[in-house]
């Protein structure tokens, strides 16, 4: 039996980069092998182990046939297989690389040389991703996976070889993308903004032609090359913020069309099996993302508030929105409009039925309660955004 650290973790640390997970490759063993070494099998028939102490995941080496659509679509055999074997399935040269362990047990390298059937050090040394063998083309989740190394790596000037260009163009033209789920989509794509490397990432599916077969109504709505740049560089602000801010600025478009806005966020969601919080706060953006371009009105703020149900004690959602108003509005303070609004929260809620005329009775006490938040609202508007203009 033969263990050795491959992938990921071997790249990083060429490049220089923290390791957080570590993948094996075990030659020589076989299913009841690991099984009886205390290794956990992840999935039925699938030749990956935890390891029972780390976690990590320890694979059989393993080729795999192509006999069906998507990345599902795999024979897998194991019995006989070896590393060259097992890395010339993987998709990208620098993605190749191995370093011997000692052993299952033991993850100390023996050497520590670098194990390269594939030119991987090189391409590591000249900042390409390159792919392996014309297998890259069996599995589609692999156009996007590059795109994402690629705003990875963007910042240490990596570049996609022209030939995997043409490879993943080839890919998404013969609509390999409409084989995966809409769950791996959006999970390959928030990985990229949770990375904080999203506008990279999408930049990249724009420029690399591929967008039109992933997200069509996105690279219709980026036609207009002002609305594209514009987008990008809200996003490369929005980088630390999470993925609904994120989101919310990716389906941003042309503001100015509210109706056309609501379908792009609608269809994209759809596409990418969006969860729903997300899609709350894109659609919030379009609804108020211009209050605070002039001084705002009491019932737009009644509104927000309202929406966001920040007045429910749950301010998440108002703090997302205002993030995303005032990416878009540079101008704007948000440490001061977040305390403002915070202070009409406070309005709202310290007005109540007892304030109102007691004999009112059904819709008309709403309606007393509401014109009575607005005037409130209205004269913390006049005092604040008074004070701000001088």
């Amino acid at each position: 039996m033969n263990v050795y650290l491959v992938g990921g973790a071997v790249r990083d640390a060429l490049l220089g980069l923290p390791v957080k997970d570590k993948d094996f490759v075990v030659v020589g063993a076989d299913f009841d092998e690991m099984k009886s070494l205390g290794f956990v099998q992840v999935g039925a028939d699938f030749p990956v182990f935890l390891h029972p102490d780390t976690h990590f995941e320890y694979a059989l080496a393993r080729v795999e046939r192509k006999n069906g659509t998507g990345y599902q679509g795999f024979a897998t055999k194991t019995k006989g297989v070896s590393l060259s074997d097992d890395l010339l399935r993987r998709d990208l040269t620098i993605n190749a690389l191995a370093i011997e362990v000692g052993g299952l047990f033991d993850d100390t390298p023996k050497t520590g040389q670098v194990i390269d059937f594939y030119n991987g050090l090189e391409d590591l040394k000249h900042k390409i991703l390159r792919h392996i063998s014309p297998a890259f083309c069996e599995d589609p989740l692999r156009i996007l996976r590059t795109v994402r190394f690629l705003a990875r790596y963007a910042d240490k000037g990596f570049k996609i070889a022209d030939e995997t260009i043409c490879l993943m163009q080839q890919m998404a033209q013969n609509g390999e993308l409409g084989h995966l789920s809409r769950e791996r989509l959006w999970a390959e794509s928030i990985k990229a903004m949770e990375a904080g490397t999203g506008h990279y990432y999408w930049r990249a599916l724009k420029e690399l032609a591929i967008l039109p077969y992933f997200l069509k109504e996105l690279d219709d709505c980026w036609q207009d090359n002002t609305i594209f740049e514009q987008t990008i560089a809200n996003l490369t602000i929005a980088k630390k913020h999470n993925i609904a801010v994120q989101f919310a600025i990716l389906t941003s478009g042309d503001l100015y069309d509210k109706y056309l806005n609501k379908n792009l966020v609608a269809n994209i969601a759809q596409k990418l099996n969006t969860p729903k919080y997300p899609v709350q706060i894109a659609h919030l953006l379009i609804e108020f993302y211009d209050i605070f371009n002039q001084t705002p009105k009491a019932k737009d703020i009644l509104n927000l508030i309202e929406k966001t149900k920040a007045h429910q004690g749950n301010l998440q959602s108002l703090e997302d929105v205002l993030s995303a108003i005032c990416i878009i509005n540079k101008e704007l303070d948000k440490v001061r409009l977040y305390d403002f609004l915070k202070t009409a929260i406070a309005q709202y809620k310290n007005i109540n039925i007892n304030d109102i005329d007691k004999s009112l009775t059904g819709k008309d006490i709403g309606i007393a309660l509401t014109a009575l938040r607005v005037q409130y609202i209205q004269k913390l508007i006049n005092n604040t955004f008074g004070e701000y203009n001088d």
